[in-house]
């Protein structure tokens, strides 16, 4: 008897500093949770009526028929180039200019030769080269000197990470309210970078969630992708450009092949 009111004891002692453990670091685990948010079914919901469905019309689906070849015109030429960044490309100038957004400094992650950069207006841009310092610039552990960014891109670099969510709240940790915050990712993706490709891709609601359970407020996703791409890329085993597609500019909502987002802080 006196044994098992013993034991009973010791288990109390113990869970009672476990306890006062958790209130000694209960404030960080507060931050941690209120910027890594849980996601609901209804606001999955929300997501994809506001910023999804409501792409999926015959505007958007021939938007890019017949390809606008004029817009062909910057050092970045479109020859050899795979096809869906171009398509991301001219949806990120559209939504630039339709919202006027330029930039006092930005960070470019793993991209500072982008395109992109060249229809955003900037003062500065801060580029990172994960492949020149992995320990400086890994978004798992990314902490630098400037925190001040007002806009920060990350192109087709998601799906070569393993944790997205940490990752984006790094990056959000780096920004000055109201940055914005621009990437895109494979929805459908051919391996590349093996072993470090992690996700084939992201789907469309899938980088809205990632982005809310970051702390960020979505501003705009979009989606590209037809089935002659899909089949051809995974045929070929490569990456194309528009010379050899029939219809290059058609956009398939069932057959996704890149998906890109704008979101605030």
């Amino acid at each position: 008897m006196k044994k098992a009111i013993y034991l009973v004891l010791i288990f109390i002692f113990l869970f009672t500093q476990g306890s006062n453990e958790s209130k000694m670091y209960g404030d960080v685990s507060n931050k941690i949770v209120t910027k890594n948010q849980k996601i609901t079914d209804q606001e999955i919901m929300e997501i994809y009526n506001q910023f999804i469905k409501i792409n999926y019309n015959n505007e958007y689906k021939l938007r890019y028929v017949p390809l606008p070849m004029h817009k062909n015109n910057l050092p970045w030429q479109w020859k050899n180039k795979d096809f869906p960044r171009i398509i991301s490309l001219l949806e990120f100038e559209r939504f630039v200019l339709a919202n006027n957004i330029s930039s006092q400094k930005a960070l470019a992650i793993n991209g500072a030769a982008d395109p992109e950069w060249y229809y955003l207006s900037t003062k500065k841009i801060v580029p990172t080269n994960y492949a020149k310092n992995p320990a400086k610039y890994d978004l798992h552990t990314l902490d630098l000197e400037e925190k001040d960014f007002d806009f920060i891109m990350a192109n087709q670099t998601f799906e070569h990470i393993y944790d997205p969510v940490l990752c984006l709240k790094n990056i959000y940790n780096h920004m000055i309210p109201g940055g914005i915050l621009y990437f895109n990712v494979p929805t459908n993706g051919i391996p590349h970078s093996t072993p470090f490709h992690h996700y084939t891709g992201y789907t469309p609601a899938g980088i809205g969630a990632i982005v809310k359970a970051a702390g960020f407020e979505i501003l705009s996703i979009g989606q590209w992708g037809n089935l002659e791409y899909l089949i051809k890329a995974f045929k070929t085993k490569s990456f194309l450009d528009y010379r050899a597609l029939k219809n290059p500019g058609f956009n398939d909502f069932g057959c996704p092949i890149i998906t890109w987002i704008f979101a605030i802080k």
